[in-house]
Parts: C-alpha cells; structure tokens; sequence
C-alpha cells in the first residue's frame, strides 16, 4: 500500500520488514526514503572489521526488499574526533556518530547523505601549519565527512 494522505491524515502499512547486515560489520543511523512509485533507498553508514566509516545505501522496495548493499563513498582512515577520546568524553568513549544521515524522495531518484571518514593524516602531518587541519583538508577536531548522492532505485 503506498501512502495516502487523501484523508488530510497520514495513512500507511509496512508492506515488508526485516534485518539487513553485513558479516563483520554494522550499518549504523539508517534513513529511508521512498518514491511514489514505492521504490526506495535505505542509507547508512558501514563500520566495521572490513571498513572504515564509509557511507553505504541499498535499493528497497515491497517485491524484492532490501537489495545488495553498495558503498557510495569509502572511508580512507579511521575516526579521529574530539568525541573518540576519553579526555573529552569519559571511559569508556563512545563517539558521537549519526547525526546527519538523511533520506528524502524527488521524483523518481532519492538522495541521500550518510556519514563517512573522507579524510585521515598522519600525526606529523596533523601538526605541521596550520595545526590540526592536515593540509586543510579537516577541522582540528574531527575527520568525518558527509556523503550526498543522488540514487535512482
């Protein structure tokens, strides 16, 4: 059933769930968005024994479900943020990741943006001028990045 807002509510069923996953991985802080035709895409970001922070997505729709995952952008290094270290956050630290996802239809495409790693340098490079942005490719206290594609399920 696609949504139907006919009624001046929100109306809709769940036409298919269940669990996508990756073996030796997570896929965290998903967003869906659908068309309306019903085909959608689920964006998320892939971390895990076989990635660094990468932004991933997969098609979705009520026939197939949940399609092959794919990676929209790689993660080149591991997350190096304020919020990684237990200076700043206490022990055991648990970085502060998810906050940018997104998922939104138009038309027949979706766009979607997921979290990701983009940049990483090593620790002289960190500290050469101008201190802490690695060649200005980072800010002082974070290296995460945010990935924006435009999909067509």
């Amino acid at each position: 059933m696609k949504p139907d807002t006919s009624s001046g509510s929100l109306v809709a069923k769940v036409a298919r769930e269940g669990i996508l996953g990756l073996a030796g991985n997570n896929l965290t802080y998903p967003a869906i968005g659908v068309t309306p035709s019903g085909r959608g895409v689920m964006a998320f970001t892939v971390v895990g024994n076989d990635y660094y922070a990468s932004a991933g997505y997969a098609a979705i729709d009520a026939v197939v479900g949940v399609g092959d995952i794919h990676i929209a952008a790689s993660g080149v290094g591991p997350s190096d943020g304020f919020t990684s270290y237990k200076a700043f956050v206490g022990n055991p630290p648990r970085t502060r990741w998810g906050d940018y996802g997104a998922a939104v239809a138009v038309g027949n495409s979706v766009w979607i943006a997921s979290e990701y790693i983009a940049q990483t340098c090593t620790f002289a490079q960190y500290t050469s001028a101008p201190f802490g942005s690695c060649g200005a490719t980072r800010t002082s206290l974070g290296n995460w990045s945010t990935r924006i594609s435009r999909v067509t399920p």
